[in-house]
């Protein structure tokens, strides 16, 4: 993650910000800097560093931070996609809106939305996993380290799709 000031100014925020459950929508308030830029417009790979931001964000309002810290946990991203719709330009006030739209007993699917002005500017989707010194922490785990009992919602159709990409690409390596 290239957003070390972003990452900072989250973690101390996350403090004063009233609790969320980890099936709750997150929001960012954010703005295009001067570093999130190419030549005139958010870089594609900064998109993928603010979906960092994000997923972060989510066991953050979930009052999680002692938790991580404590059990040595941090999340790795397996599949990260994302479609372009409208750029984001230099200064412009935007929302990211991030959730976990499904999971399993591995693997936490996360969506980010990029929004300005109620127009959604890019959507990307996320497959991940919290890793601990022993390996893959079991999503139960994870959940129930939270102090939550929340189901996963139906899988969405996308990820049905994205997992067989995945299996594709797999089978290509072997």
């Amino acid at each position: 993650m290239r957003l070390r000031i972003r990452l900072f100014i989250l973690l101390i925020s996350h403090f004063f910000r009233k609790r969320l459950s980890l099936a709750d929508t997150n929001i960012l308030d954010l703005r295009v800097l001067p570093n999130d830029v190419d030549i005139f417009s958010v870089s594609s790979d900064r998109y993928l560093s603010l979906m960092d931001l994000g997923r972060v964000n989510i066991p953050l309002r979930a009052g999680m931070f002692w938790i991580f810290l404590k059990r040595k946990w941090f999340p790795i991203a397996r599949v990260v996609t994302i479609r372009y719709r409208h750029p984001l330009k230099l200064l412009q006030k935007y929302q990211l809106i991030s959730r976990a739209i499904y999971w399993d007993d591995e693997w936490i699917w996360t969506e980010h939305l990029f929004e300005r002005n109620h127009r959604t500017q890019a959507i990307g989707l996320t497959k991940v996993t919290i890793i601990g010194p022993d390996g893959m922490v079991p999503v139960p785990d994870f959940i129930a380290a939270a102090g939550e009992s929340i189901t996963s919602p139906p899988m969405p159709k996308v990820i049905t799709y994205l997992q067989n990409i995945e299996e594709q690409i797999r089978e290509k390596q072997r």
